[in-house]
């Protein structure tokens, strides 16, 4: 008689109890299905071949049960865990300091729209490692938290893409294949719908060395002009390649409404940034975002705020 046999019989002599139970958060559910896995691993293995002996545990969780184990982390996160580390998204975060900082961000691009118009943001940075990707995933994925706006995220650093990676969906299709495309395909097939609801992307699609000379391409001048029509009411914001490193920014630059340029604290050089606030034209930049400084946690009214409201 298997072990889990045993257990239904004792709880049947017992008498049933019933327990109220505490609401689960999504990684403890996460937690109990796993250990399900290994239970009918175990269970499976000891129905064929006898009883099993405490040195030979190890021996029974089969790896073939670890792709389903990492099935089941996208079902539940949208992305393996090895993903959310790497490219976080800290709305998902609870009492998140940075969650705070990005809805504060999105009402600061919320009042230039409404003081200047114009609806094309583009993200960039002086050099790579500044963080402009998750500044832009998680600056779109606020502004989509707001029920009453609607994003579409376009992965334009088609040299080293990476905004698919913070929504698990696919990198392919999407900008490149579409500039690159001698047919008039249509634009909303390389657009993919996110775990948000009001939130798209275009993916950058296939990387290329070839970037800056479809960036220049009218057919890239003429999506950026239907983009308001065919997505109305949408904040458009545009992940870029480094400033310093490519002359895609550059290209970009004369196409888009404004600018946000996001520098990492400690890091940055401050005469990258001067740089690349003058070869953009600084009268574009219309703001920077710090990143990587430690204030929150150790914000006394943050604490103070955070722990009591």
């Amino acid at each position: 008689m298997s072990r889990v046999s045993a257990a239904l019989e004792r709880a049947s002599a017992e008498g049933t109890k019933v327990v109220a139970k505490p609401v689960e958060t999504r990684e403890q559910k996460l937690r109990e299905t796993i250990e399900i896995e290994e239970t009918i691993a175990v269970e499976s293995k000891s129905e064929m071949n006898g009883a099993v002996h405490s040195n030979d545990l190890p021996e029974l969780v089969p790896q073939p049960a670890w792709p389903m184990v990492k099935k089941i982390q996208r079902l539940v996160f949208g992305r393996g865990l090895e993903k959310i580390k790497e490219f976080p998204l800290v709305f998902q975060e609870k009492h998140s300091y940075a969650g705070e900082q990005y809805k504060i961000l999105r009402e600061q691009i919320k009042r230039i729209d409404n003081e200047e118009g114009g609806r094309l943001l583009a993200i960039m940075s002086p050099v790579k490692g500044d963080g402009k990707s998750t500044v832009a995933a998680n600056l779109a994925a606020a502004i989509a938290l707001d029920h009453e706006q609607q994003v579409l995220l376009i992965d334009a650093d088609l040299r080293c893409p990476s905004i698919h990676n913070f929504f698990g969906i696919k990198s392919t299709p999407g900008l490149a294949d579409y500039l690159s495309s001698e047919s008039r395909s249509n634009l909303m097939s390389y657009v993919q719908n996110t775990s948000l609801q009001g939130l798209r992307v275009l993916p950058a699609g296939r990387p290329t060395n070839l970037s800056s000379e479809l960036l220049a391409t009218e057919k890239m001048k003429t999506l950026l002009k239907e983009i308001p029509v065919k997505f109305p009411g949408h904040q458009v914001i545009i992940d870029t390649s480094p400033v310093l490193s490519t002359p895609d920014p550059l290209v970009l630059a004369q196409f888009v409404d404004k600018i946000v340029m996001v520098i990492r604290a400690g890091t940055t050089p401050r005469e990258c940034l001067s740089e690349a606030i003058k070869s953009l034209g600084s009268d574009r930049v219309k703001g920077i975002i710090l990143n990587g400084a430690d204030f929150g946690p150790t914000s006394k009214y943050y604490y103070y705020y955070g722990q009591q409201a």
